[in-house]
């Protein structure tokens, strides 16, 4: 079993630091909902890379991206309060469009499973 490496563990914990402060610590309404997928940080810890899904579609799901860049101050605080790093790291938000991208490829998969079947 690979061990974790310090980004990793550091990404895990601001996971879920950041899943319960927007969950319970928000009021923000246009990030109601908002979940959580994955958080990559860079090597050096000065940037988290947050990475979300909402149900909203179109121009509300870019309203939740709004709110969320509008408290990236506050939870940047609050993780700093609650994480004990030597320097906070600057949050930046995306929409996780990993599994529309992973459902592409499948059906890309299936297709040429049926092709070849066919043949």
């Amino acid at each position: 079993m690979k061990a974790f490496r310090r980004t990793d563990r550091v990404a895990s914990l601001l996971k879920e630091t950041l899943s319960e402060l927007l969950l319970f610590s928000v009021r923000d309404p246009r990030v109601q909902g908002v979940v959580v997928t994955r958080v990559h940080v860079t090597a050096d810890l000065a940037l988290c890379r947050v990475y979300v899904r909402t149900l909203r579609e179109g121009a509300a799901r870019a309203e939740v991206m709004d709110g969320l860049r509008a408290c990236a101050g506050f939870l940047r605080h609050e993780v700093g309060a609650r994480v004990r790093l030597l320097r906070t790291p600057r949050l930046e938000f995306f929409h996780d469009d990993l599994p529309e991208q992973v459902a592409a490829v499948e059906a890309l998969i299936e297709k040429v499973r049926r092709e070849d079947g066919s043949s």
